[in-house]
């Protein structure tokens, strides 16, 4: 059996103040959200629980705050900060926003883990923004594209 490679930097405090970056892959890169009909992104009701659930995380906890996100057919990618004030680690957060929508969809969702980026500069915010903003634009291109 293959080791998994922890996906996480070794010696980086995650409830540390700052900026991440991160990707959440729907479970076999299904596409669980929505579709894309004529340029227009399609929610499915899955989808549009987990943009509200998403949107709803500062009222969960108030060291949370959101910046740019966009929601694909199999994945979200989303810039989180932690403000001083964290009492959960970026990896709690995640794990019960990921919870909470399998539990209320009843459906598995999610793949194992998922993506992060600590944000170091703000060059680098500025193209993780852009990256988000362009993402749909770039659907048909993406390694996590699936058609259908």
């Amino acid at each position: 059996m293959k080791n998994r490679k922890y996906p996480r930097l070794k010696h980086h405090n995650y409830r540390a103040n700052g900026a991440y970056f991160i990707t959440l892959v729907c479970y076999r890169r299904a596409p669980l959200f929505g579709q894309f009909i004529a340029a227009e992104f399609c929610l499915t009701s899955i989808g549009d629980y987990v943009i509200k659930t998403w949107r709803a995380l500062p009222q969960r906890d108030t060291s949370i705050i959101l910046d740019a996100f966009v929601l694909m057919p199999n994945h979200l990618h989303g810039i989180i900060w932690l403000n001083e004030s964290a009492q959960r680690t970026l990896l709690n957060i995640v794990n019960w926003f990921k919870a909470e929508i399998t539990r209320e969809t009843g459906v598995k969702v999610w793949q194992r883990s998922f993506y992060d980026r600590v944000i170091r500069d703000e060059r680098e915010l500025l193209a993780f923004r852009k990256y988000i903003e362009n993402n749909p634009k770039q659907w048909e291109w993406d390694r996590l594209y699936v058609n259908g």
